[in-house]
């Protein structure tokens, strides 16, 4: 795998920053280590895995945006006929191009490339992350953030539910053994938790008269359990009452931070989905989906708010029940009893007001809040049905958690808010994790669109690789024979004959491979689309030549793409110029004196390369072969360590060059150095392994505009750390 973070090279610095709508009162930025901050307060970063069957990519790590398979290590490609075992990726600097390539366990020398079987690779080149840079930011964040919101919201939901059943559990019991009382004196039939509201609206209303009939026997007998003793009365509802304010309490602090979090970031998505519609591409947000889970996050939040009423409506009317109970369970006992009893005492001692009974009466003489059928209602406890508050039906699911897919009953769950039906907030949240999956995955069908492959054959193998992607003359809206001298800023190839079909190319893939003693340079130009079957299509080739008794062990690209933050081009409308573009080298050159070698990083420009024309030649799978062409030292290009003569070369380039290491000669246990280069800073990094490890750092454009140093001057300001 490779993780390419490009996220201040995308993205101007105004576009990076944290809106101050997120922050506390006291203004600020919120913190980078946050996950969740807004969608601009992350840098964009790219994750590209190969696995045996596929390409991925994901953004920021989690949302994956693409998966495409490759087809190199099947059988029926021929990929383990030739001894490949595992997949090696190279990625342009801004992932506009990803190159997977079938590879073998040893990796040839520059001895054995002609002896190996060919390589093969599959080249994946889109455009749609350099344009739709902003998009994506914006669209992984949203991905990361509204799913853990989703998940954070759910969570809650379950908790509070857990709490809230746990709190009532007591008066569960009780109030079951009260239905069993009264099924048994003849009094209730199984009418559940309504037999029971109007038995006790009963004795309110009458007392022991002979209207309750055998039911005011059951009563007696319920409030005179032991049950029913006053202390326990007491702790149960101090239990009960610290419970039921958890709940509100965990909604309040937690489930509802969330939630509020999704109306705004889905609100925020919809906009994007607005503001981005053209008509010469497809969107990778569709506005309906976007305004619908807005809509549906609005819901939820409205739905939500109703919960947090109903539970302080809970809250008063368990507390009035308990009174009740309470003050009712000692008149029970001081029945019968003399005046100056102990118990008379203390029922009067806990008589409560007229006011608490009242109350009782009244949700006890009110109809549920949210009929249901007996099917419908199993999940409600007995007291949620005697207090009236069904507070339950928010938090039960109404469909199968396993269904996916985005139904007409989502759309209606969202449209009968507002009428005497309760919202299920566990519905109202699958529904937006089926409606999040629906819209996360139209961006991957829209990437898959703009992706063009094409698979190559290598008739040399190679022992390293890198890509790059130039920008070409052809994006530029300029007449070909008014272009004169003014190329800075894009790649136009040098070639022996000028061609038309060259200058048109709006952008191009550079390939390098090191095939020993020479360095393979492979021009690809930037297509919309790739037929199989297209023969018409070219690429340019050229040779360069190290000097003998060398080797190029690591190779990179160093290049500014013109999308630096340091410095936006915020005008969409003007074409991006490129900056500084290079290519580094890692050369072991050996001492034949001194029994030594040394490794060398050598950086140079290549843009005045002479590259010959191929056109594309396909063999039966439909690969473009890319031929073994013998060395023509007349016709390549020379890579000295000073000027000296040509010796038939077309041209000599003199690198910029810095000693990294020296190790014995025939060293087999040396790992071979890394490197990486930075064009958008103009820094490199090079990791040497030895004795010690080793990380040098370089400023790659001190003394860019002076001439070339010799062969023992050091080229590159060094900043060396040791591991």
């Amino acid at each position: 795998s490779q993780l390419v973070h490009r996220g201040n090279r995308f993205l101007p610095r105004e576009a990076s920053t944290c809106d101050d709508r997120s922050n506390n009162a006291t203004g600020g930025t919120a913190a980078p280590s946050d996950p969740f901050s807004p969608a601009g307060a992350n840098s964009l970063n790219v994750l590209c895995v190969a696995t045996s069957e596929e390409v991925h990519y994901y953004l920021q790590g989690r949302y994956r945006i693409l998966s495409v398979p490759h087809g190199l290590l099947p059988n029926s490609f021929g990929g383990r006929e030739y001894g490949a075992t595992t997949i090696d990726l190279a990625c342009s600097p801004d992932l506009s191009a990803v190159l997977a390539t079938a590879a073998t366990r040893r990796r040839p020398t520059f001895s054995q490339t002609t002896a190996l079987a060919p390589a093969r690779a599959r080249l994946f080149v889109t455009t749609m992350i350099p344009r739709r840079r902003h998009e994506l930011q914006l669209l992984s964040a949203s991905y990361r953030s509204i799913f853990a919101r989703l998940r954070d919201a759910g969570g809650g939901l379950g908790s509070a539910l857990a709490s809230w059943r746990t709190a009532l559990r007591p008066l569960d019991a009780k109030f079951k053994g009260l239905l069993n009382l009264l099924v048994k004196y003849g009094g209730a039939a199984e009418g559940g938790a309504d037999s029971v509201r109007l038995e006790l609206l009963r004795f309110i209303l009458s007392g022991r008269s002979t209207i309750s009939g055998n039911a005011s026997g059951a009563l007696d007998q319920f409030f005179t359990r032991a049950q029913m003793n006053d202390q326990l009365l007491v702790r149960e509802a101090r239990g009960i009452e610290a419970g039921a304010a958890s709940v509100e309490s965990a909604l309040r602090s937690g489930t509802l931070s969330s939630i509020r979090a999704l109306v705004y970031e889905t609100e925020e998505l919809y906009g994007l989905a607005k503001a981005q519609r053209t008509e010469d591409e497809p969107n990778p947000v569709d506005a309906d989906e976007a305004l619908f889970l807005y809509s549906s996050a609005r819901h939820l939040y409205l739905a939500f708010d109703a919960c947090l009423g109903r539970v302080v409506e809970a809250r008063i009317r368990l507390r009035d029940l308990l009174a009740w109970m309470r003050g009712t369970a000692s008149q029970v006992r001081a029945w019968g009893t003399a005046s100056d009893s102990i118990q008379r005492q203390n029922a009067r001692a806990r008589r409560i007001s007229n006011g608490v009974v009242k109350r009782v009466a009244a949700f006890l003489s009110r109809p549920m809040s949210s009929p249901q059928s007996k099917e419908d209602a199993n999940h409600r406890g007995l007291t949620e049905g005697i207090i009236g508050v069904p507070l339950s039906d928010f938090f039960v699911s109404e469909k199968n958690p396993n269904d996916t897919s985005t139904s007409d009953s989502d759309k209606e769950n969202v449209a009968v808010h507002g009428t005497k039906r309760i919202l299920s907030l566990n519905s109202a949240v699958q529904s937006m994790f089926r409606t999040s999956a629906v819209l996360f995955d139209r961006p991957r069908t829209v990437f898959a669109q703009s992706l063009n492959a094409i698979d190559i054959c290598f008739e040399v193998q190679h022992s390293n690789l890198a890509i790059h992607t130039r920008v070409g003359w052809g994006a530029v809206d300029t007449p070909h024979d008014s272009k004169g001298d003014d190329t800075n800023g894009f790649f136009l190839p040098r070639t022996v004959n000028d061609d038309v079909s060259i200058d048109d190319c709006p952008f191009w893939t550079l390939i390098a491979r090191s095939l020993g003693r020479t360095v393979e340079f492979i021009a690809l130009p930037g297509r919309f689309s790739i037929e199989s079957d297209d023969s018409e299509g070219f690429y340019l080739h050229a040779n360069l030549m190290i000097p003998e008794d060398s080797e190029v062990t690591n190779i990179a690209f160093y290049g500014d793409d013109g999308n630096s933050s340091l410095s936006p081009n915020l005008n969409e409308d003007s074409a991006t110029k490129e900056g500084r573009q290079s290519v580094g080298f890692v050369i072991n050159c050996t001492d034949s004196v001194s029994q030594e070698a040394r490794e060398e990083l050598w950086v140079f420009k290549y843009d005045d390369i002479v590259f010959r024309k191929v056109d594309f030649k396909r063999n039966l799978k439909s690969e473009v072969i890319i031929s073994g062409t013998e060395l023509n030292e007349n016709k390549s290009t020379l890579v000295a360590m000073a000027d000296v003569d040509e010796n038939g070369a077309s041209s000599i380039i003199v690198p910029k060059r810095r000693v990294l290491n020296t190790h014995p000669k025939n060293s087999q246990s040396q790992r071979q150095s890394q490197v990486n280069l930075c064009g958008s800073r103009g820094t490199g990094g090079v990791i040497t392994f030895g004795a010690s490890t080793f990380l040098h750092m370089f400023d790659l454009e001190e003394d860019e505009d002076s001439s070339s140093s010799v062969d023992d001057d050091e080229d590159f300001e060094e900043d060396r750390s040791v591991n």
